[in-house]
């Protein structure tokens, strides 16, 4: 029995320092980061403030939760939902969002805003692009986004599509006081 104590003992503590081991050079690395949500534009996935541990990767596709470099200053960081790749028609009428000519079931999304406006030129940014766009066709390389709490929420119905090599990462863990740890 003692000799099988320390074999277990012995893996356990091996584990736990590759683990440990990995996790230090994940993080010099710079490829895993930290991010404080400044925005409810997605909430409630990522409530205003909460953290998020970010781990970078190019890996871009629809329904993924992206941070990247704002593409009017990329030295700003932003957050979003992709909806749409390259070849993909993205629409949303009424509210509801259209990817080649199907309805998306989105049940992260929240309009806090129950007014609908009209699909109208004339009428000035956000009312015009908000609740009816498109269709757009979204172009080779690029990627359209856009936040959960679609009512309030900078993202490709505004600034356009985002190329993919301005995705940072994914975050695969968020925390807050509020909520304390979960998953995206």
């Amino acid at each position: 029995m003692t000799g099988q104590r320390s074999i277990a003992q012995i893996v356990l503590i091996a584990v736990t320092m590759t683990l440990g081991v990995g996790v230090f050079l994940l993080i010099v690395t710079g490829s895993v980061k930290t991010w404080r949500n400044a925005t409810s534009s997605m909430e409630p996935t990522l409530p205003t403030g909460s953290g998020m541990v970010v781990i970078r990767s190019s890996r871009a596709n629809r329904g993924d939760i992206v941070t990247f470099r704002y593409p009017l200053d990329e030295r700003v960081t932003f957050v979003k939902r992709i909806v749409g790749i390259a070849g993909d028609t993205v629409e949303i009428r009424a509210k509801k969002l259209i990817v080649n000519g199907k309805s998306v079931a989105e049940p992260y999304v929240i309009h806090e805003d129950d007014e609908i406006y009209p699909n109208n030129p004339a009428m000035p940014e956000p009312y015009r692009s908000r609740d009816n766009f498109g269709p757009f066709h979204v172009p080779e390389g690029q990627l359209f986004v856009l936040g959960d709490n679609r009512d309030h929420s900078s993202d490709s119905r505004y600034f356009g599509t985002i190329g993919r090599k301005m995705v940072i990462g994914h975050p695969i863990l968020l925390y807050s006081r509020k909520r304390g740890v979960w998953l995206p």
